[in-house]
């Protein structure tokens, strides 16, 4: 019973690491279009400047886990903060020089972090 315990916690570490790095390379993908900086974009600043890539990242990081969880990924204080995003990036999705960014991005989403884009694939 002790070495299936100890397993079930060597998976649950394993899972936690991937998660990491998925989230960091969601990261780096969304900054990249963005000319965004990473550390800044997930930093607690509110400029202007970080909240379209913060938004994005929020609302295809929600898509695979449950807002809270995203919420506090992002060290927001509620789900309802990553309700808010989904809705922004809804919005930005209607204006040209955004789609087209925001299409890039879920092509190489969908190609590295499959997972996050399973259910909007055509």
């Amino acid at each position: 019973m002790l070495i299936l315990q100890e397993n079930i916690k060597d998976i649950n570490k394993s899972e936690e690491k991937d998660m990491n790095e998925q989230f960091k390379t969601l990261t780096e993908i969304v900054c990249r279009h963005y000319n965004a900086d990473p550390i800044f974009v997930l930093s607690r600043n509110h400029k202007h400047t970080s909240t379209t890539p913060r938004n994005i990242i929020a609302t295809l990081w929600s898509r695979g886990t449950t807002l809270q969880e995203t919420a506090d990924l992002l060290g927001w204080k509620s789900a309802q903060q990553v309700c808010h995003a989904k809705h922004r990036v809804a919005a930005l999705s209607e204006l040209p020089s955004h789609a087209y960014r925001l299409r890039l991005i879920l092509e190489e989403v969908t190609e590295k972090i499959p997972f996050l884009t399973a259910e909007i694939e055509n």
